[in-house]
């Protein structure tokens, strides 16, 4: 069951499954997944069987996008390699969510020949979605019954929603471990996490969250990551809130230098440009890749601790731009015994909470300007609050602060 997301399987057990026949439930959820569920091989096998059906349901992801020189709305299932679904305007106005990103669920075809656009038959319809996704949450509720758990009982909820048993793990450990979530809940938060194999680097962006996209090796062009030139189509960076670079070593960079300077751009001003198109963006960039270790630490090898990146990547103005290293070293590998045993978030709930997350002002709600006692150009006090905090560590000298 490895191929789905958690958040599928969940709402699938949530909604079908009952504690007291839970395994026998739990045989027919399986069952489901294996007769709905497209695997990539079996696309062609698929869209011949809704032809010759004239329909079938498939659980898939589905993205939405308008083409208003047609004044239409086209599905792209990747699934089934259809990028011209014919889509109901009401579905998307059900759920806005396929719009940005898409969404996981049942999707209901039919297949209609005398379906015609352009003077291109497009046979493929969409009749009916039922999303695995939670569409509507409040965050402030989140914030306010946040209040009351403590903080140690709060990070074990939060180890335990994204799959982990906490019990045997150290304080620091939890914490490293919520530190992978740091790029869905910060926009354009930039980190690296080099560490042993096994220690589950990617799980969290695959299961945890459908607004992440993990680049497993293959190719990475400056095309699918900002701009096509050709269409005008903004990439990854643009419409994802994470991109994760999985075996970073292994990622072949088809123009390394191209990419790499538009990424330095990016991860300082949180825009970038190809020919005369600029784009601001939000996402996240994470660089993940295995390190060998010798006991608990580094391999002795190493010269330094990027040293297993690209040649290319090895540069100080990328490095520079990272927030965050996270020592993988230091995180247990993931074995059947490490996982969840207690009460956590639904996944999807989460998955948006965190969403919601990243467009609170951080700095406003937790009001950092109070700790602050500003003077005006003479060096009287505007009388804000006390304790006194200068910046930086500086003490007032005068009418600066140093």
């Amino acid at each position: 069951m490895d191929e789905f997301p958690r958040y599928v399987l969940e709402y699938l057990i949530d909604n079908y499954c009952d504690e007291e026949t839970f395994e026998e439930d739990f045989e027919r959820v399986k069952r489901r997944l294996r007769e709905n569920f497209v695997h990539g091989a079996e696309a062609e096998r698929i869209r011949s069987y809704i032809r010759e059906n004239r329909g079938h349901t498939i659980i898939a992801n589905l993205e939405v996008r308008l083409v208003e020189t047609q004044d239409k709305y086209w599905g792209t299932i990747g699934a089934i390699n259809e990028n011209f679904c014919n889509v109901p305007e009401d579905l998307v106005k059900r759920y806005p969510m396929l719009l940005a990103g898409g969404m996981w669920g049942t999707i209901e075809l039919t297949y209609d020949e005398t379906e015609v656009h352009n003077k291109k038959i497009r046979p493929f319809k969409i009749v009916d979605f039922t999303p695995f996704q939670i569409s509507m949450i409040d965050v402030s509720e989140f914030v306010e019954k946040r209040k009351e758990f403590t903080a140690d009982e709060w990070i074990d909820i939060l180890i335990n929603s994204f799959g982990l048993n906490p019990a045997s793990m150290t304080r620091r450990e939890k914490l490293l471990y919520i530190s992978r979530a740091l790029p869905l809940v910060e926009t354009n938060h930039n980190m690296i996490e080099l560490g042993p194999r096994e220690t589950g680097k990617t799980y969290l962006y695959r299961n945890v969250s459908y607004y992440a996209h993990v680049l497993s090796g293959g190719k990475a062009t400056p095309a699918s990551l900002f701009i096509n030139l050709n269409t005008g189509k903004v990439g990854l960076v643009g419409t994802r809130e994470a991109v994760v670079f999985d075996e970073i070593a292994n990622t072949d960079f088809t123009d390394p230098k191209a990419t790499v300077s538009i990424m330095q751009g990016y991860m300082q001003d949180a825009k970038f440009s190809r020919g005369k198109k600029e784009i601001l963006a939000f996402g996240s960039i994470v660089l993940v890749g295995n390190l060998d270790v010798q006991g608990r630490l580094p391999h002795e090898k190493y010269y330094h601790l990027f040293e297993p990146l690209p040649s290319f990547i090895q540069v100080e103005a990328l490095i520079d731009r990272l927030h965050y290293y996270l020592p993988g070293w230091e995180i247990p590998k993931i074995g059947p015994e490490s996982a969840s045993q207690d009460y956590g978030f639904i996944t999807d709930y989460l998955c948006e909470i965190m969403h919601e997350l990243r467009r609170v002002d951080v700095i406003a709600r937790a009001q950092v300007k109070n700790r602050f006692e500003l003077f005006d150009a003479s060096g009287s006090s505007q009388g804000i609050t006390s304790p006194r905090l200068y910046p930086f560590g500086g003490q007032k000298r005068g009418n600066r602060v140093n």
